[in-house]
């Protein structure tokens, strides 16, 4: 765990909590793998992402924007986010903004203790903010975002992560941010710039494509089924990290305010990490004629990763500590009385998920459990409806989370983080099935 003198650092960028030991959520049950036989991995399908990011999106109906000012708060948004019209928090609670100390040696620590925090940090220094989302995103697409987190930048580490909101409360968030609201400048956008006319004239969609090339707007963004590549920088860029894949575009933004962007991101967004290429508006409006009616191959993806066969040989509580806890669950699951009275969000809670008091901080601590929205003490061993071990079924469901099938009854872990290799579940799982030996 990364702990300051005392003090929990807070969960890595967007990471939040195991949610619960036996959580329910709004999503669909997705399928759950039968353990396999040595050398054969579960099957599983991936729907098409293409597909999905092609899909129209209902209608945005706005909703309760004092009440979404209040959830927002309520789910800490700005531990993670600038440009939430909040407050920032204080240091031991504003992640990002601590992961910038420790990484530039502005953190008061021994400079052993900076070194070792370091190797951790290094990649979640970069989070995308909130600014200027009215007039630039679609709301509609905004609340299905935060009801359906997908992993839209792909040199991002963290994901944003799948928290336990209700369509109502995704609502009036995305209204709050939405809003034109006179308090909050930051949030309504540039002023209109001169209507630029985006149509799905084959003359403007190939001259948009022949631009993404010779812009080199490939050198950051991925185009997923366009067909189109570049090689990306080799030294990692806040451009690069916060580029999001430009599938997505079409259902993010309505095709004028993508050429508005691609003219102008500092005034449509001050705090942009997106160049001025330098663009004509007709090569803007073009470039977004590309990005809104372009043709995207519909493909399919891979499967989530293998589940692996229970290992013959021993696995104690060390090895597995060592590889998989101490590195991962640790960071939001702790022992609150070695952190001035913060277990992190998985502990005494956080992000909108209430204190489940469970502690990856030592072996008596994982073995306690945790306990249910009624103060029931749970173990996290206990089966799930498909008969696999609570803590290895969340494991699970996150590989299956980053492929689109989502569980109704298992939060996946680590929530906002790229699943576990199937190496390090297959090395939790093999210690559950032979009793957690010390």
């Amino acid at each position: 765990m990364l702990q300051i003198g005392r003090r929990w650092v807070g969960a890595i960028a967007t990471l939040a909590v195991l949610g619960g030991v036996a959580c329910r959520d709004r999503n669909v049950t997705g399928p759950t793998p039968e353990r396999p036989v040595a050398g054969r991995s579960s099957p599983a399908t991936r729907p098409s992402a293409l597909s999905a990011a092609e899909q129209p999106l209902p209608p945005f109906i706005a909703g309760d924007a004092e009440r979404g000012k209040q959830l927002v708060a309520q789910f800490e948004c700005n531990r993670c986010h600038d440009g939430t019209g909040l407050s920032a928090p204080t240091l031991d609670k504003d992640c990002v903004r601590c992961h910038e100390q420790i990484a530039t040696d502005r953190f008061k620590a021994p400079a052993h203790k900076l070194a070792k925090w370091k190797s951790h940090v290094m990649p979640y220094r970069d989070v995308p903010s909130l600014t200027a989302i009215r007039g630039r995103l679609r709301p509609e697409w905004v609340m299905d975002y935060l009801l359906n987190p997908r992993d839209l930048r792909p040199h991002l580490v963290q994901t944003m992560p799948r928290l336990r909101l209700s369509p109502e409360q995704a609502r009036d968030i995305t209204s709050f941010l939405t809003q034109p609201a006179s308090d909050a400048p930051e949030r309504r956008g540039a002023p209109e710039q001169a209507t630029l006319s985006v149509t799905a004239s084959p003359s403007q969609i190939a001259h948009g494509k022949q631009l993404m090339t010779e812009r080199g707007c490939l050198g950051c963004h991925e185009y997923g089924g366009s067909g189109l590549s570049a090689p990306k920088p080799a030294e990692p860029s806040r451009s690069l990290a916060l580029a999001p894949d430009l599938r997505f575009a079409r259902q993010r933004a309505e095709p004028q305010a993508l050429a508005r962007w691609l003219l102008e991101p500092s005034q449509v967004k001050p705090d942009s990490a997106m160049p001025n290429l330098g663009l004509r508006p007709e090569e803007a409006r073009d470039l977004a004629a590309f990005l809104a009616f372009g043709e995207l191959q519909r493909t399919s993806t891979a499967a989530p990763p293998a589940r692996l066969p229970v290992l013959a040989r021993r696995v104690g509580f060390d090895e597995v500590n060592e590889r998989v806890f101490a590195v991962t669950c640790r960071h939001c699951h702790t022992n609150p009385d070695l952190a001035d009275g913060d277990g992190g969000p998985g502990n005494t809670g956080g992000f909108g998920f209430p204190a489940r008091k469970i502690d990856f901080s030592s072996y008596q601590g994982i073995q306690s459990g945790g306990v249910d929205k009624e103060g029931n003490r749970v173990s996290l061993f206990a089966p799930t409806s498909a008969g696999v071990p609570r803590l290895v079924a969340a494991l699970l469901a996150r590989g299956r989370e980053g492929v689109g099938q989502v569980s109704d009854e298992v939060r996946g872990m680590p929530l906002g983080l790229p699943p576990l290799a199937p190496e390090q579940i297959q090395l939790v799982e093999s210690w559950v099935e032979q009793g957690r030996p010390l």
